[in-house]
């Protein structure tokens, strides 16, 4: 039978619709909370239970609706926001497109119960999944009050797709905190299966915010960003560069207060953290990117997460120089921004144009240029020099080596500045000779025997192992308290002393988890941890694979736990890391599941156990070293967890080719 093209059912259309906007609990609550923000409202109460799945209540205090209006807000397409399609260049309200509620009502049972400030009574009207029921008068205080139940029980192949409910709840209570942290002026008051998670005081102050969604830990450790430029002013708080983690579940990014992913913006902010946070790490930010409302376009995607910008280039460099900015302290607001933005991007901080310190082409060098040059290499961030732009008088120093800073053009200057350090770096040979025969001379065998005593013990001792890889090996010592250096016949080794002892531990720690061996040690002071209810969620929920892990973790209160037992012996601040570790690694999972988790988890368990770069060892434990690499490359391991090398080796004939005495 031929099949006939046919205009879909409003039902079916409404379903299809419903799979874009309202594909979990959490995109219902993100509509549900976009409307009370456009209607005015400065306080708004989310109760969920069961994830979402049975109920999701949200009440606002904003202008309500017309009693006449509300059938027609359940309609498909029908809003306030829009009227022409102009309006969809200039759009400066949280939501515009007009789905939301008949995507909901298609899958869910909605009771609505509002009331504007003009009207004496509210009106009450429910549309049971996809039916519409009558409006009825009731008694109720200004605003709006949206009740959905029995998510998703109309379509049991959508049912089928959720997730456990604790799940759904942490994907829930993720999404208020982001929203949170959108609206710092208005109180959110959060309540999951009847407890209360986090309620937000309303005063539009963001640090308060933080230290209700994340504790007081965060609380302390951001910096305010204020930043202004080109008609876009970012906003918000950065971390510092110690409140970093191992992933990206703690950076939030604003759009006009629409919370947006968008992962060119965050690498750009971290960018601006580079050298400051470790390798691996990610820092904390919280950006609130303010642009003219024409000159981005959030008509992307149903979900409203991703947006274009006109000029996207620009706009990463403003959020550039907005973090690296907040990092020295500097603020840039609107009315500053004429005059002094241009003085902190060309002349004090990280700009291309910056003037470099200019030099005759004499070799002599002094003091005076050297100075220049580290001022140069580095940001200035002196903020009450920066900020003002009054010239300043030359000292009669400065006036003395004016003509040290002439020169045809910037290119070439860095190159001259460095041959020239190279050039004062390295005095004559005959100085040299000179500097090495008065140590010698002054150096008695005392001293020098003790030395040798104290720093490495018998060094030239020989270690005849025949089943050893080195074969007959030489400690040599140990450099910048990193790298264990030994010679064997005729080749030279450097050890990575973290990278070694990092993956012993891993594959013993491997080896007890899957034959499930005890891994944990008791704590004489158990140590109480607070999480974000997220992070407690997942905890809570998983506490067997904790137990796994070497943690014996027990509930202490609101979003608090407590470590009785922990698979490291270190200080208090250490376990926590390690277990904040493995609980964001955690929840990450949850999103986005991986396979090797549990070898994920170890090797941030077996580096913290392991010695660090720039822990000086002793002989004995040098010689541990060199025996941990014998055993892992015996087994043909190389490399560390991260895929780091153990150890590189060179052979005689390749340093002699490095200092040209062979070709």
């Amino acid at each position: 039978m031929e099949e006939k093209i046919h205009v879909l059912s409003p039902d079916v259309a409404d379903k299809i619709a419903a799979g874009e906007v309202a594909e979990r609990p959490s995109s219902v609550v993100k509509e549900l909370v976009e409307n009370a923000v456009d209607a005015g409202a400065d306080k708004i109460t989310v109760e969920i239970k069961n994830g979402g799945i049975k109920l999701i209540r949200v009440a606002d205090n904003g202008k309500g609706i017309p009693s006449e209006q509300v059938p027609t807000a359940f309609l498909r397409h029908a809003t306030s926001k829009l009227n022409t399609a102009d309006d969809l260049y200039n759009i400066s309200t949280m939501g515009f497109r007009g789905e939301a509620l008949s995507s909901i009502c298609a899958v869910a049972k909605v009771e609505i119960i509002t009331k504007t400030a003009e009207a004496e009574t509210g009106v009450h009207y429910i549309v049971d999944h996809g039916i519409c029921g009558e409006a009825d008068e009731i008694a109720c205080a200004d605003g709006t009050i949206m009740v959905v139940e029995d998510l998703f029980a109309n379509v049991p192949a959508r049912m089928k797709f959720l997730k456990k409910d604790s799940t759904e709840a942490g994907y829930i209570s993720d999404l208020m905190t982001r929203l949170a942290l959108s609206k710092p002026n208005i109180s959110f008051d959060y309540i999951c299966d009847g407890k209360p998670v986090f309620k937000t005081s309303g005063d539009g102050d963001l640090t308060n915010v933080i230290l209700k969604v994340y504790g007081l830990k965060f609380a302390k450790a951001v910096m305010p960003v204020d930043y202004f430029e080109n008609g876009v002013k970012i906003s918000g708080v950065i971390g510092k560069p110690e409140l970093s983690f191992g992933n990206r579940t703690k950076q939030t990014i604003f759009v006009n207060g629409r919370y947006i992913k968008n992962h060119v913006i965050a690498k750009v902010a971290e960018e601006a953290f580079r050298n400051a946070v470790m390798i691996g790490k990610f820092p904390f930010f919280v950006l609130n990117i303010e642009v003219p409302p024409e000159m981005v376009d959030v008509n992307v995607h149903p979900a409203k997460t991703e947006v274009k910008f006109a000029n996207e280039k620009q706009l990463y460099d403003i959020v550039y120089h907005a973090v690296k900015n907040a990092m020295y302290g500097i603020k840039v607001s609107e009315e500053k921004a004429d005059q002094s933005a241009k003085t902190i991007q060309t002349n004090k901080t990280f700009s291309k144009s910056k003037e470099t310190p200019k030099l005759k082409d004499s070799a002599v060098l002094n003091e005076k240029v050297i100075h220049d040059y580290l001022e140069y290499t580095k940001p200035v961030i002196n903020k009450s020099e920066i900020l003002d732009t009054t010239p300043l008088e030359k000292t009669p120093d400065e006036n003395m080596d004016e003509n040290a800073a002439e020169s045809s053009d910037n290119g070439g200057v860095l190159d001259k500045v460095v041959d020239i350090i190279d050039n004062f770096l390295e005095p004559d040979k005959e100085e040299v000779s000179d500097n090495i025969s008065n140590d010698v001379n002054e150096a008695t065998p005392q001293t020098k025997k003790e030395f040798k005593q104290t720093e490495f013990g018998d060094v030239d001792k020989i270690f005849d192992n025949s089943d050893s890889i080195f074969k007959d090996y030489k400690i040599i010592g140990q450099v910048f308290d990193t790298y264990v250096l030994l010679s064997a016949a005729d080749r030279f080794y450097m050890i990575d002393q973290h990278a070694a002892h990092e993956r012993d531990g891993f594959e013993k720690l491997k080896k007890a988890y899957f034959n499930n061996e005890r891994l944990s040690q008791v704590l004489m002071s158990p140590i109480v941890i607070n999480l974000s209810h997220v992070e407690y969620d997942a905890v809570m929920s998983n506490l067997d694979e904790f137990e796994r892990f070497g943690f014996d973790v027990g509930e202490f209160g609101f979003n608090t736990v407590v470590v009785n037992e922990t698979p490291i012996i270190a200080g208090d601040e250490q376990i926590k890391d390690l277990f904040l570790e493995i609980t964001d690694a955690l929840v990450d999972n949850i999103k986005h599941p991986i396979a090797d988790f549990e070898e994920k988890a170890l090797d941030m368990i077996s580096c913290k156990k392991a010695i660090k770069g720039n822990d000086k060892l002793s002989l004995p434990e040098m010689t541990e070293v060199i025996k941990i690499v014998e055993n892992l490359y015996s087994k043909g391991i190389k490399t560390c967890p991260h895929g780091r090398p153990i150890m590189v080796e060179f052979t005689k004939k390749e340093i002699e080719k490095m200092f040209k005495r062979i070709v």
